[in-house]
């Protein structure tokens, strides 16, 4: 009887062992309960924080479009300082040429100087001299007093645009960090994917990204396809332009050739037409002549999400070209695929 007990006591400990083994061989975020994440799932939450990372991209090329001009901004007043700091020391100069001669003039009070004078008509002449000088001395030191003003003012442009200059690029810093997280977010999602789940991700972005550059190819051989009416003069040029580019990767602050982001897209294919555009879909925005939806012609701009952070180049029946966000290719989609906010003609 005793050994009967102590042989179920031994069934129950080893159970208990393989129970804890078992609990320490499950992987982490695969627990009984919790199952793993299906492939459309991972696919879902990467495609979302690529968006967010498509988002800061734009957010940091605003900022290096704004740098620039606060750049050029300090180049100017500093300029403007240097040039007041140099006015400053030729008036000082002219000062202190004055201040020597107005002291080897003699500092005899007139009154007493006319009485002792052997010939007053000539002390006169000299006094309206001496007079003249003091009126000089005195117009030159308030040229001096308010060149100072002038300079104080110039420093204080220069130090308040060079602290914009350093928040600006903080900001530029802080976004490229939410861009390189968000990517390493989606990267570490998709190590959670099997292999063979890997493979069928693969699969499905490259077949997307070889039917972007079968269209391109066509495009370049039989004209680009799909126009609502063709595109003419410099619009035709910048839409053949973005119509080459389809298939090539989305990467972070790109402005082609081979890759870009949306902006960079745009920018690129209008500057084949001999238009100049800034590098951020914001700045892109304000930089030409707003359309309405109704009145869209190819080679247009086309804006979305608010605040404004993505931007795609129509192309005629309902569809635009554009570069979507990190882990997708230039692609054709349509107009309203995401949400619209406007469009501007260059």
């Amino acid at each position: 009887m005793a050994s009967s007990r102590t042989r179920r006591r031994g069934l129950l400990t080893a159970l208990s062992c393989l129970t804890a083994l078992a609990a320490v061989a499950v992987p982490a975020g695969s627990a009984a309960g919790t199952p793993r994440p299906s492939l459309h799932q991972v696919q879902r939450q990467v495609d979302a924080l690529n968006r967010q990372a498509g988002t800061a991209t734009e957010r940091y090329n605003d900022a290096r479009v704004r740098l620039a001009a606060a750049n050029r901004r300090l180049t100017v007043v500093r300029h403007r300082e240097q040039a007041q700091q140099a006015a400053i020391r030729a008036m000082q100069v002219d000062v202190g040429r004055l201040a020597t001669a107005a002291y080897k003039s003699g500092g005899i009070d007139t009154t007493l100087a006319i009485l002792l004078a052997d010939d007053p008509r000539s002390f006169l002449q000299s006094a309206v001299a001496l007079s003249q000088l003091g009126r000089r001395q005195s117009d030159a030191l308030a040229k001096v007093a308010q060149a100072r003003r002038q300079l104080a003012t110039a420093h204080l442009e220069v130090a308040q645009q060079s602290a914009r200059s350093q928040a600006v690029s903080a900001e530029m810093a802080q976004q490229r960090k939410s861009v390189q997280d968000k990517l390493a977010q989606a990267k570490a999602l998709l190590s959670t994917l099997r292999a063979g789940q890997r493979a069928r991700l693969h699969a499905a972005t490259r077949a997307a990204a070889d039917r972007g550059h079968l269209v391109a190819s066509r495009s370049r051989t039989g004209g680009a396809p799909g126009y609502d009416g063709p595109a003419t003069g410099r619009a035709a040029e910048a839409v053949q332009t973005a119509f080459a580019q389809l298939g090539d990767p989305y990467v972070f602050g790109a402005a082609g050739p081979g890759s870009f982001d949306c902006s960079g897209l745009t920018m690129f294919a209008w500057a084949a037409a001999g238009v100049s555009l800034p590098h951020s879909s914001s700045a892109q925005y304000s930089s030409a002549r707003h359309v309405s939806s109704s009145d869209l012609q190819p080679g247009d701009l086309v804006f979305y999400y608010s605040p404004i952070s993505h931007v795609g180049i129509y192309i005629g029946a309902g569809r635009i070209i554009h570069a979507p966000h990190p882990g997708r290719s230039v692609e054709i989609a349509g107009l309203n695929s995401m949400p619209y906010v406007g469009a501007v003609r260059p």
